[in-house]
């Protein structure tokens, strides 16, 4: 049987359809948003690469009136296709997209306004009797978004017939206004508020869009639909759109965007040709997956958690190019500590260091989602504004089980992709990086030493780790100075992984040498505190490596990756700042 395409990153219903590509059917949710979201103005947030713009494509492609003639084509095998609802084809559709809105504060207006007349001018081309002539679409003759939009707006409520109207798609509200946040707090409070001193330019744009919606008279706009990331944005415009819903926590719509376990498993059945992958069962594939991508709630009581699909789908599709595992640090996340670093920067210094610490133990951080995250409000975020900007944005989700027994709400790292995302934003936080210089060279040499290693790996923690801190040390930590020191000690034929998956689990370290002949390294961690680090237990944490290192090396995946290089495996078990234990295992 032919195997399905894997189409990266597409935004495109019908492109999708017409290629043969991959589709998981997610059209009962469009019943759902109809008739179950208790709002005509739902806002749908999910954090980035998750497929939101699919399911405004699919909406688009769903209401259109000019796309009636493709509905068979986009639909037909879908569930919607045999329960149609009385809504389908029946809008003259204007989908924005704001992903191309710069995030230069200097550049934000005439973006922003260039934006709006590229769907503007879309729609004009669909609909030349209801859209804006070539005249009108002159962008020069207008400053803001918000005078293009209010001559269109005014221009379909003049030829609109009886009955016609308008559905509105935003698509990334607020992609450009986050950038500016995690920069610049003062840009994002001018282009969200109206005080003295300024433009607000979001604001405006969002109350023209409240004044021509149909539910509060008689406008031409009878129905939204809004994707976003966080609710910072249109919070902070306040009354400027306060007609709009938030339905991201509704239970209903948890699995409407992302894949759950059961649509990842479909997903490599249609696309995965394993007899081209000998070495690699759907098992460990399922695996490595969920443990990567996996892990996402977005409501306390919801069942199934969910994979980031678009990661999925690279990983997928690199894995069927390549014909072997893709390294896990090889796919984007398009974040990285910087951006972190900028949002852990919009609340005060103890709630930054309460927050930091628990996720660098992986403990449970305890607080409720605020109802309004309005920045132009106050200065700083508090402890639960600052913890749901993370869990809109990915670095944080909602820890169910965990939730459920204790009745309140408990937030966690989702995944490991995010852990090391954590991981490198503690290592720029803390001053992990070249400042330490070590040679190496005696580790891809014929020795095949670790002395010097080891001997760093003291030194970094006795002189970057204070003794307060040291009592809240973990492995994590210790992961963290190791492959910190391999990886910018300056000699390049090694390389280290952290959480380094083998095939039959995820070992601490990794160390790929590049070297002809040379040895690579397996290394397991160990961390006891000073109180507890009495023989036995010290002893003990050596048995847990060995065994865990027993089964690491028996991993397919892990083989391949050594090749014909000799393997070295460590167990090491550190005592507060002292390598109490370093044991080669043969």
């Amino acid at each position: 049987m032919d195997k399905k395409k894997i189409i990266v990153g597409m935004r495109s219903l019908s492109e999708i359809r017409d290629k043969g590509g991959i589709y998981i059917d997610k059209t009962r949710f469009i019943d759902y948003l109809e008739n179950n979201a208790v709002t005509s103005v739902p806002v749908f947030l999910r954090p980035r690469r998750f497929g939101k713009s699919l399911t405004a494509s699919m909406l688009h492609c769903y209401y259109d009136i000019a796309k009636k003639d493709t509905f068979e084509k986009n639909f037909k095998g879908t569930w919607i296709y045999d329960h149609r609802t009385p809504l389908a084809s029946s809008y003259y559709v204007i989908h924005f997209d704001f992903s191309d809105v710069s995030s230069e504060p200097s550049e934000v207006n005439y973006t922003f306004l260039t934006s709006v007349g590229s769907a503007i001018n879309s729609f004009s081309n669909t609909y030349p009797d209801k859209g804006l002539s070539q005249k009108q679409l002159d962008f020069s003759s207008y400053k803001t978004a918000t005078d293009l939009m209010l001559v269109f707006l005014n221009n379909f409520s003049n030829k609109a017939k009886k009955g016609e109207y308008l559905y509105v798609i935003i698509d990334e509200y607020d992609h450009f206004a986050n950038e500016i946040l995690t920069r610049n707090k003062e840009a994002f409070k001018d282009i969200t508020s109206t005080a003295e001193g300024h433009e607000g330019l979001i604001k405006r744009f969002y109350a023209l869009l409240k004044k021509f919606y149909r539910g509060e008279g008689n406008g031409s706009i009878d129905r939204f639909f809004i994707t976003g990331v966080s609710s910072v944005s249109l919070d902070s415009v306040t009354s400027g759109f306060n007609i709009a819903t938030n339905i991201s926590s509704i239970s209903l719509f948890n699995e409407m965007i992302g894949f759950t376990h059961d649509e990842l498993s479909e997903i490599i059945d249609e696309t995965v040709d394993f007899s081209q992958l000998p070495d690699i069962s759907k098992e460990q594939l399922m695996q490595i997956m969920e443990e990567n991508f996996d892990g996402y709630a977005f409501e306390k009581k919801a069942k199934l958690k969910m994979c980031n699909s678009n990661l999925c789908l690279t990983y997928l599709g690199r894995l069927i190019l390549e014909r072997e595992l893709p390294l896990l640090n090889e796919i984007s996340l398009n974040d990285d500590a910087g951006k972190l670093n900028g949002m852990l920067n919009l609340c005060e210094d103890d709630v930054r260091e309460e927050i930091v610490r628990a996720m660098f133990n992986k403990e449970p951080i305890v607080t409720e989602l605020p109802d309004k995250m309005n920045l132009n409000s106050t200065n700083y975020f508090d402890k639960s504004q600052m913890v749901s900007l993370l869990y809109h944005l990915g670095y944080l989700t909602i820890d169910t089980e965990t939730s459920r027994k204790k009745g309140i709400t408990c937030f966690v790292i989702p995944n490991k992709v995010y852990e090391k995302l954590f991981l490198d934003y503690c290592r720029m936080a803390i001053g992990y990086r070249a400042d330490v210089y070590k040679d190496l060279s005696s580790m891809y040499e014929e020795t095949a030493d670790i002395t010097t290693l080891l001997e760093t790996l003291t030194e970094q923690i006795e002189k970057k780790i204070n003794p307060q801190s040291l009592g809240k040390f973990t492995e994590m930590a210790l992961q963290l100075i190791c492959d910190s020191i391999i990886n910018n000690g300056g000699d390049r034929q090694l390389k280290s992984y952290t959480e380094f998956y083998t095939g039959k689990g995820f070992a601490d370290i990794f160390v790929k040498n590049t070297y002809p002949n040379g040895h690579n390294f397996l290394l397991e961690l160990k961390y006891l505190h000073k109180k507890d680090g009495c023989k036995p237990a010290v002893e003990g944490k050596l048995l847990e490596a060995k065994e865990e290192i027993e089964r690491y090396r028996q991993g397919t995946v892990l083989k391949e990756k050594v090749g014909n290089h000799p393997l070295d495996c460590y167990a090491i078990v550190f005592v507060g700042s002292e390598c109490r234990l370093s044991q080669r295992i043969d």
